[in-house]
């Protein structure tokens, strides 16, 4: 072997050896890995809270509040402000509820109406995603008027199919990556199950 060889040799020596050249990809740390999960955490969490003096109406009327809320960000294509809006939706509603003069559920219909008209006005309708959530908004509706109009008993498992048929819902725009964002959609997906599991197995009125 020549010097050169040598000198070659010595040179890759130290930087194949080095920490950095077999070093293996960084594991995540458990406590980064839980609050990359934080929607889930705060579904839990949630599902919990409200459990307790939740009846079945109320969840069979919370059904097409549900199906607005993805027909609204469809609508107004802003997934960076899914949560603002899942906010305001809610809390338009709930005062909606504190009133008698609209009844809440026909205020939600003709919003979800005036929506499909202005989306329509801009040319939403021909890329589909807001007839999708359109289709949505009355699946959903349907079921919650079924369930209310229903036998008691029978509408405790209408109730908790829609629930769990929104959170499919939920799923399939989770993977889909859309709408949505997807924070919101595991948040979402996550409290529906709760929620339809605690339809079935909990004592509500």
């Amino acid at each position: 072997m020549t010097n050169r060889d040598n000198f070659v040799d010595e040179v890759r020596g130290p930087a194949a050896d080095a920490p950095h050249a077999h070093q293996a990809p960084e594991r995540r740390p458990w406590i980064a890995a839980i609050l990359h999960r934080w929607p889930t955490w705060l579904a839990i969490a949630m599902a919990a809270v409200l459990a307790p003096g939740t009846t079945v109406g109320e969840l069979a009327t919370a059904l097409p509040l549900l199906a607005f809320g993805y027909l609204a960000a469809a609508a107004l294509k802003r997934r960076g402000a899914t949560w603002l809006l899942a906010v305001g939706v809610i809390a338009a509603y709930a005062g909606l509820r504190m009133q008698d003069l609209v009844d809440p559920l026909v205020a939600l219909v003709a919003a979800a109406i005036a929506l499909m008209l202005w989306g329509a006005l801009r040319g939403q309708l021909r890329r589909g995603t807001l007839v999708i959530e359109a289709a949505g908004m009355v699946g959903f509706t349907a079921i919650s008027l079924a369930a209310v109009s229903a036998d008691p008993e029978l509408g405790r498992w209408v109730v908790a199919a829609g629930w769990f048929g929104h959170a499919a819902w939920d799923l399939a725009h989770l993977k889909a990556d859309k709408v949505v964002s997807r924070s919101f959609a595991e948040w979402c997906t996550v409290f529906d199950v709760l929620r339809a599991v605690g339809i079935l197995i909990l004592p509500m009125p």
